[in-house]
């Protein structure tokens, strides 16, 4: 059987021999291209990053290589919050090309803000990775935060809230955390939507405005301001309740004194504001005189004997016990205080 081979005519054997050709060629080149391609590239996106840096001190936000170009394009913002672009050959590792990008400084983004927002900007940070300003906006009970890019100054987000107004007491403990006195006084101002503290602190007096939505201190200043003495917190005690006085104390952290006399059978406790002098608080409690046995042993505390005579009288609105000590030949008379004990003269 005679087979039949297909044989190809002279112009198209000629044009497989050219495409043969050209293919083998072809691909000699594409290795010889990319056998270039992998030359180019000997330095390390780190190292390069580390040659920027060395060029240009600040914080890498972002790294491309650019394969065309065999270079790495670092995005640099320095310390001074500008942003500048630095190219790096791949091959020799030199910064061949830089460019500076102005950054919007934080005076600029704040005067931009305020004539978008009435509020007060109550605080604004920079976020190096991201190039954007991050802002805070008080308008009455309304908050804003704000984000803008760095390099157009354009608000690109905004996130609003409504405020709740603030208690007494969280606002004291703001005003604690800032300050170490006493809150002496505290006022709300309605109408501006401020507390208004006066702080006591030794002699000084602070009188601080708070904005009632955040806390924030809005205002302070301070005086110095005279401050009673014990001696005064007890003439002002007797004035009012004659009688013999048991103890003064003083409150530093509350600017108050205490002061306790004993009057009849009454213990009177006084509370006297240590600034304004006015009585504040009275508290009375009925005494029980003491036992003739508890002023016999004081009398013994006092005096070596025995006790010969004792007696409860009232004497100048005071009450006391009168007792007779002998000790061998001698005699004495001793005066306690019915109620508290006390000798008296």
């Amino acid at each position: 059987m005679i087979k039949w081979a297909k044989v190809l005519s002279t112009p198209a054997l000629g044009t497989a021999i050219a495409f043969s050709s050209i293919t083998t060629s072809h691909a000699a080149e594409m290795k010889t291209a990319k056998a270039e391609t992998t030359e180019h590239v000997s330095i390390s996106q780190a190292q390069a990053k580390g040659i920027a840096l060395q060029d240009c001190k600040g914080t890498v936000t972002s790294t491309e290589f650019k394969q065309e170009s065999s270079v790495y394009v670092i995005t640099i913002v320095t310390n001074n919050l500008e942003q500048r672009i630095v190219e790096v050959s791949a091959s020799t590792g030199k910064v061949v090309k830089k460019q500076e990008v102005k950054l919007w400084t934080q005076n600029q983004v704040k005067e931009s803000v305020s004539k978008q927002y009435k509020g007060a900007i109550q605080s604004i940070t920079f976020n190096k990775e991201t190039r954007e300003y991050t802002l805070t906006v008080v308008d009455g009970k309304v908050e804003y935060t704000l984000t803008v890019d760095g390099l157009t100054g354009k608000v690109i987000h905004e996130n609003k809230k409504e405020l709740q107004l603030m208690s007494e007491q969280k606002i004291k403990e703001a005003i604690v955390k800032q300050y170490s006195g006493y809150v002496y006084s505290l006022e709300f101002k309605e109408s501006a939507s401020q507390y208004v503290a006066v702080i006591l602190k030794n002699s000084t007096q602070y009188t601080v405005t708070l904005d009632a939505f955040t806390g924030k201190v809005v205002n302070t200043s301070q005086q110095e301001v005279k401050v009673l003495t014990r001696q005064d917190a007890k003439d002002l005690a007797l004035a009012t309740y004659a009688g013999k006085v048991k103890i003064v104390e003083y409150d530093q952290n509350a600017a108050i004194f205490t002061v306790k006399i004993i009057k009849d059978n009454t213990e009177y406790t006084v509370t006297i504001d240590a600034v304004s002098g006015e009585i504040t608080h009275v508290k009375q409690d009925k005494l029980q005189p003491l036992t003739e046995n508890a002023v016999k042993d004081l009398a013994l505390k006092h005096q070596e004997g025995k006790v010969e005579h004792i007696e409860l009288i009232t004497e100048n609105s005071i009450t006391v016990y009168v007792v007779t000590l002998v000790s061998g030949s001698k005699q004495q008379t001793l005066k306690f205080d019915a109620y508290t004990g006390q000798e008296c003269s």
